[in-house]
C-alpha cells in the first residue's frame, strides 16, 4: 500500500515487519523455529482498518432478534413468539428493521405488536437506528414521556408506540444503559473471531452520545485491551472536559450534524423528491458548532462529525473555517463521517482545509442501484451520491468504515462498492479502494507511520487473501475471502494451514 510496488516475500519477527523483497533471500532469514506460510497465489495486504465501527452496538445486535428478513409483520410477529417461548419473561429486543423490506411498507405500532406479544417488553429499532416501536407493556417499562417530541400519537392523543427524533434517542439510551459492562465484556468477545475473519487488525470505534449510551465509551476505554484486534475510541461527546478527563485526543464519530436519507432526516439544501416541502433538519446552530470546533482545535483535539446532507455538510465546513481563522491550528485531521452528498464545491472546499473523509461505500450496495432508496429521495438529483472518483481527484484523503452494524463488516463489500460504483464515473480503481482500508485508515488516525502498509518496522498486521485480487474480475471483488489474519505477529485466524 506504498508507492513501492509489489514484493514476493514478508518476513516478520516478534511483533513488527523485519524485511520484505523479492526472489529467494527470504532463506537466508530462516531459523530452526521460523513458521514459513505460503499464501498460494493469494493476494497479501495489511490488516484492514474500519474506520467507523459501532462496536458495542455491533456486538449486542449481535444477541438481539434480527428483524431485516421479517418480510411483513406477521414474520417480526413469528420471531417475537419463538423468541419468547425460548426466553421466557425476558424483554424482548429486535434490531435492523426496514420499513421498505415489509409487505405492509409500514412499521408495526404498539397494538400490531401487542398481537404477539403483551406479557414483556418488545422494543424494536430500525435498521438505520432513526425509529423505534414498542408494545404497550415496552411503553411502561421503558417510561418516554408521553408528550416528548418525537412521541407519535393517534387523534385521540394516545401513544402509537412509534418513536422518532429526540423521544427515539432517549429510549434506545434508556435500553442501552440497562446492559451490564459483564454483558457487553462477552458480547464483544463474542464478536471478535467474526471480525478477524474478515482480516480486520484496527477499528474505529464510535461510542456513546446521542441515541447510545455514554457506559459503551467508557467501556471500550477501559476494556479495549482486552480484545485481540487494536480499537481506536471515537467518544460521541461534545463534553470536552469529559473527554480530557480521559486523556483522549479525539472525539465525535456519529457526532449528528443531521439525519438520514433513509429517514428523510439528512439535512439537505433542496427538497426530497419523495417529501416534497422536508429538506431534513441540522441538530445544531452554525454559532454553537463554531465554538465546539474552536475549543477542539485550541485543545488539538481531532474531530469526527457526521454529516450526511450537503446543508450538513457546508455547515461542518464552515465551522472549520471559523475555527482556523480564530485559531491559526491546522493540521489535526479533522474527519466528516459519512459525507454522502458533497457538492464539488465542498469537496475542494475540504481539500483546501485539510479534511478527511471517511465514508461507507456499502451504503451504495445498499441503496445506490437505479430505483433504490437513493434515486426515491433524490429523483433528478440521483447519481450525487458518494462521488469517490471526484473525490480523490480533487485530493481530499478518503477513508473507509462498514458503519456496523447498519452495514455488513466484510471489508470486501465495501471495496467491490466502491470499484462498482452503480454510477460508473464515481468508480475508483482497486488499488485505491484498498488503500481506503489500509494505508489511508492509519492516517485518518494518526498511525501511518507504524499500520496500513507492509513496511520494515511497522506493525506486522497481515492478511493473506483466498486468491490474486488484482486478476480477479471487478464483479467478483465481493466474494474475495481472507484465509488468515496476522495481528501483531501473531497468527490469530487461519484456514490456509
Amino acid at each position: 500500500m506504498t508507492d513501492e510496488g509489489f514484493c514476493d516475500w514478508i518476513a516478520v519477527k516478534g511483533e513488527m515487519i523485519l524485511k520484505t523483497g523479492k526472489g529467494d533471500e527470504y532463506r537466508t532469514l530462516k531459523g530452526s523455529e521460523t513458521l514459513i506460510i505460503d499464501a498460494g497465489g493469494g493476494t497479501v495486504l495489511p490488516g484492514f482498518i474500519d474506520s467507523h465501527f459501532h462496536v458495542v452496538q455491533t456486538a449486542m445486535n449481535l444477541q438481539s432478534v434480527q428483524m431485516k428478513d421479517a418480510g411483513s409483520w406477521e414474520g417480526i410477529g413469528r420471531k417475537i413468539r419463538e423468541t419468547e417461548m425460548e426466553h421466557p419473561g425476558k424483554p424482548i429486543m429486535g434490531v435492523r428493521l426496514e420499513k421498505e423490506r415489509l409487505k405492509e411498507n409500514r412499521f408495526p405500532d404498539r397494538k400490531v405488536l401487542d398481537r404477539f406479544s403483551e406479557n414483556v417488553p418488545v422494543w424494536i429499532n430500525c435498521l438505520d437506528y432513526q425509529i423505534s416501536m414498542l408494545n404497550t407493556y415496552g411503553l411502561l417499562y421503558y417510561k418516554i414521556p408521553f408528550r416528548m417530541e418525537g412521541v407519535e400519537t393517534d387523534s385521540n392523543g394516545a401513544a402509537t408506540g412509534i418513536f422518532r427524533g429526540k423521544a427515539n434517542a432517549m429510549l434506545r439510551t434508556n435500553v442501552l444503559n440497562r446492559c451490564s459492562d459483564d454483558t457487553r465484556h462477552k458480547s464483544v468477545e463474542q464478536l471478535m473471531p467474526r471480525i478477524l475473519r474478515y482480516g480486520i487488525t484496527t477499528i474505529n470505534a464510535m461510542e456513546g452520545g446521542y441515541m447510545y449510551s455514554d457506559r459503551d465509551a467508557e467501556f471500550i476505554h477501559e476494556y479495549s485491551g482486552d480484545f485481540p484486534v487494536d480499537i481506536t475510541l471515537f467518544y460521541q461527546s461534545m463534553d470536552m472536559n469529559k473527554i480530557n478527563a480521559m486523556g483522549l485526543n479525539r472525539v465525535g464519530g456519529s457526532m449528528y450534524l443531521d439525519g438520514t436519507m433513509g429517514a428523510r432526516t439528512a439535512a439537505l439544501t433542496f427538497e426530497y423528491a419523495d417529501r416534497p416541502g422536508e429538506m431534513g433538519n441540522l441538530t445544531i446552530g452554525q454559532n454553537e458548532l463554531n465554538e465546539f470546533l474552536v475549543s477542539c482545535y485550541q485543545r488539538h483535539c481531532q474531530t469526527a462529525l457526521y454529516t450526511i446532507g450537503d446543508r450538513a455538510i457546508g455547515q461542518a465546513l464552515r465551522a472549520h473555517e471559523y475555527a482556523i481563522e480564530k485559531t491559526g491550528i491546522s493540521g489535526l485531521r479533522h474527519r466528516l463521517e459519512h459525507v454522502e452528498l458533497a457538492t464539488k464545491d465542498q469537496i475542494r472546499k475540504a481539500a483546501e482545509l485539510g479534511i478527511i473523509f471517511s465514508m461507507n461505500p456499502t451504503y451504495e450496495k445498499y441503496w445506490g442501484a437505479p430505483g433504490e432508496m437513493y434515486q426515491k429521495r433524490l429523483g433528478a438529483r440521483y447519481g450525487t451520491t458518494n462521488q469517490y472518483r471526484m473525490i480523490l481527484d480533487e485530493g481530499v484523503m478518503l477513508c473507509a468504515g462498514s458503519d456496523s452494524d447498519i452495514c455488513e463488516i466484510d471489508p470486501m463489500i465495501g471495496i467491490s462498492a466502491a470499484v462498482n460504483h452503480p454510477v460508473a464515473r464515481h468508480r475508483i480503481t482497486l488499488q485505491e479502494a484498498l488503500r481506503m482500508y489500509t494505508i489511508n485508515g492509519a492516517y485518518a488516525i494518526g498511525e501511518e507511520d507504524r499500520k496500513g502498509s507492509l513496511k520494515e518496522g511497522h506493525l506486522a498486521d497481515i492478511i493473506i487473501m483466498n486468491c490474486d485480487l488484482e486478476t480477479l474480475p471487478a464483479e467478483k471483488l465481493e466474494d474475495a475471502k481472507v484465509k488468515c489474519t496476522i495481528k501483531s505477529g501473531g497468527v490469530v485466524y487461519n484456514e490456509l494451514l
